[in-house]
């Protein structure tokens, strides 16, 4: 099927050069010379290229082709103005107004059959990339229960392949009593020897970055299996007798530490970032991570009876609050007192 081009102008001999020569080329053509005219055909036929005079009754051409764009059978046709008298016509507007490119006096037959072939073409491609689009948007929902079900899947099968799956890990109520016991045996240590080798100990807070992110975008149940495995493979690198692995808050977790010094809590946090790692359990609605991964806020202190246990807490929860504003995985912050 021949492409449709209308005309817009009204002087005859012009509009006749155009037509003969669009006739030659195969286009069908419509001429007219009214304003009204030119909209009710681009509503009610399929038209592929509209030819605008610059010129056109003195009218304010470039409002016409405004007009068009906003039409929604006018939005994807390309205008291309004739300009025919450069007093008349200013390219910067005609590009604001929606025209897509523009024959200046003298004609050349060859250009202009070349840049209504080109502009058709972006037409063509507009199209096809648009009707992809579409394509696409309807099967992204699929492609979604699809990565869920994937996701979750592979959440189950690291359940399974866990030789560790013990019961959930102890809340923040529990947490809280052990590192009171904790503090005052060790601030005890420290009055009766005087000896402060042996009393430090570390806490590490780590918690799952864009965590929100992560539970808004998924099943409850997903989530806790989520949790179980991170907590199940925090709990198997820490395994001396006196250590303390709990939940802190949802997301958040809590490693405690009796008689380890900086360096030691450092490494303990290493090795558990490497862990949590090699599961790649996927984090898709992350803004900067592929895989789920945590944030370390490291505090190392000496008991004291002069000063509350919760002081360890605000350290490390402070360092930890550091490394997740990085808005970067795999972060150790580390302060001490």
């Amino acid at each position: 099927m021949n492409k449709k081009i209308i005309i817009l102008d009204d002087l005859e001999e012009q509009s006749q050069f155009f037509l003969r020569l669009l006739h030659e080329a195969n286009y069908t053509v419509v001429i007219t010379d009214n304003e009204s005219e030119l909209l009710d055909l681009i509503n009610n036929e399929y038209i592929d290229l509209i030819l605008l005079s610059a010129t056109f009754k003195d009218k304010d051409v470039y409002l016409i082709c405004k007009k068009i764009k906003l039409l929604e059978m006018g939005e994807n046709i390309p205008v291309i103005f004739i300009n025919r008298d450069h007093r008349y016509f200013d390219a910067e507007t005609m590009f604001n107004a929606g025209g897509a490119d523009y024959i200046s006096y003298p004609f050349s037959s060859a250009e202009i059959l070349h840049k209504i072939s080109i502009q058709l073409q972006i037409k063509t491609l507009r199209q096809e990339l648009t009707e992809k689009t579409n394509q696409l948007h309807k099967l992204i929902p699929h492609y979604q229960k699809l990565k869920l079900a994937l996701e979750k899947a592979k959440l189950e099968l690291a359940n399974i392949n866990q030789t560790n799956r013990s019961s959930l890990l102890p809340q923040k109520e529990v947490f809280e009593q052990t590192l009171a016991q904790e503090w005052l045996r060790g601030a005890r240590q420290r009055s009766s020897s005087g000896d402060l080798s042996g009393t430090n100990i570390s806490l590490i807070m780590g918690e799952i970055n864009d965590f929100k992110n992560y539970q808004k975008n998924h099943e409850k149940d997903l989530t806790e299996n989520c949790l179980n495995i991170i907590g199940n493979t925090i709990k198997s690198t820490v395994k001396r007798p006196g250590d303390f692995v709990g939940i802190f808050t949802l997301g958040k977790f809590a490693i405690l530490l009796p008689n380890t010094d900086q360096d030691g809590a450092q490494k303990v946090a290493e090795i558990i970032n490497e862990k949590i790692q090699n599961l790649q359990i996927p984090h898709h609605y992350s803004d900067f991570t592929e895989y789920i991964s945590l944030s370390f806020g490291i505090a190392t202190g000496i008991p004291s009876q002069a000063l509350p246990p919760n002081v360890l807490v605000e350290v490390a929860e402070n360092a930890l609050n550091v490394a997740l504003a990085n808005k970067r995985d795999n972060i150790i912050i580390i302060d001490n007192f």
